[in-house]
């Protein structure tokens, strides 16, 4: 089946627009805190045969000038309102830590509004929404806050190494860790979840992970793999695996 390509080819949250494929598998990407966009526009190259859209959130990277969202529930709902004129063919959704929480949530609130469901959710690095929350961001100081960034690893040291750009990340990676913290539903969806852990993430290791199985009223796979917070971007295996969950997804 050929995707249906008359929807926005470009707009502020899908800053690199969809892929002229034939698959029939369409792909939006949901980033990290702090990320953007771009984490995923390689994922073209490295996942054939899917449509990897990626998202762009208020205040990130070309929509910088924008403030950052404050509320996850105005969030989620200008985002299904973006995607509504994607959602004649199939999908799926993939979210990254923070993205996976907001990712759930979209999911929820696309089916709660009458939309279809997707056709797999795709979460990593982020344990389930019963999870036991961490120290409030807003109770840290910079110091602290720079101090649990650390502990997530991947760019943070080079990031913290540079004061300026610390000036300008920290008060965006200050309210998403925000946004992350506001609730979101606890029902189980309809759709399968498949879940991607780093064994050596602290934040999210697979025994964590694991919990998104009280999430689906379908079918859930767990996978693990090498690596902390950021395994997604170090570990060999894990696209493969990305791939083969999405493939089977449409394949259902």
């Amino acid at each position: 089946m050929m995707p249906n390509c008359t929807g926005p080819t470009a707009q502020p949250w899908f800053p690199f627009g969809p892929q002229a494929l034939e698959s029939g598998r369409r792909m939006f990407c949901l980033p990290f805190a702090g990320g953007g966009a771009s984490a995923f526009l390689g994922w073209r190259n490295t996942l054939p045969g899917t449509d990897v859209v990626p998202v762009q959130y208020p205040g990130h990277e070309t929509r910088i000038e924008e403030k950052c969202a404050s509320g996850l529930a105005t969030l989620v709902e200008e985002l299904a309102q973006a995607l509504a004129p994607w959602l004649d063919e199939p999908y799926a959704l993939f979210g990254c830590s923070m993205g996976a929480r907001i990712a759930f949530a979209l999911a929820h609130h696309l089916a709660g509004g009458g939309r279809p469901p997707p056709a797999a959710l795709c979460v990593a690095a982020h344990p389930p929404p019963d999870a036991a929350a961490m120290p409030p961001v807003a109770t840290l100081s910079d110091a602290q806050l720079e101090s649990r960034l650390r502990r997530y690893g991947g760019t943070a040291e080079a990031l913290l190494a540079d004061a300026e750009l610390t000036r300008v990340m920290l008060p965006i990676l200050r309210a998403d860790l925000a946004l992350a913290e506001q609730p979101v539903p606890r029902e189980p969806l309809p759709c399968p979840i498949n879940a991607f852990a780093g064994r050596q993430d602290f934040f999210a290791p697979p025994a964590a992970m694991a919990g998104w199985q009280r999430f689906t009223r379908g079918s859930f796979t767990l996978h693990d793999f090498p690596g902390g917070h950021f395994f997604f971007r170090t570990a060999e295996e894990f696209l493969p695996a990305l791939d083969r969950s999405v493939r089977a997804a449409f394949n259902r």
